[in-house]
């Protein structure tokens, strides 16, 4: 007869091992993201390890909101000789829509990959450009 911490030790390893979950059990995640300010500009940072530049698309909508979709192919391949038994690094897709300040420059956002994180940099309107009062001149 086995202990049962041992006992629970087989079960935990053997689920681990045999389970495979079902579509219905599989869990799908959003990526992490930052949204940070500084005097000069926003950065949207979204963390989705392993992703490349072609896995985006990032888009202004026709409403002025900025459209960030990830969609990545999952390739059942083996890496290296190792195969899966369990895989949760399950990115599909995403998209998520993000509304825009108005002092955000639309014509000057750029966005970049390094080492799994997505940055885009929303750079803000200068002072000059913000100022909403202007002169008409009567002709």
């Amino acid at each position: 007869m086995l202990p049962n911490s041992y006992r629970n030790a087989l079960n935990w390893m053997d689920e681990f091992f045999n389970a495979i979950p079902s579509t219905s059990q599989v869990r799908t995640t959003s990526p992490a993201i930052n949204i940070t300010e500084s005097e000069k500009d926003y950065r949207l940072e979204l963390a989705v390890p392993g992703t490349t530049k072609e896995d985006y698309n990032i888009q202004l909508t026709e409403d002025g909101n900025l459209m960030v979709t990830l969609e990545r192919k999952n390739e059942n391949q083996e890496k290296e000789g190792r195969r899966y038994l369990r895989r949760e690094f399950s990115y599909q897709h995403f998209s998520q829509a993000f509304t825009l300040p108005d002092d955000v420059d639309r014509e000057k956002i750029s966005a970049s990959v390094k080492e799994g994180i997505l940055y885009v940099d929303l750079p803000k309107k200068s002072a000059e450009a913000m100022s909403i009062g202007k002169k008409i001149e009567i002709q």
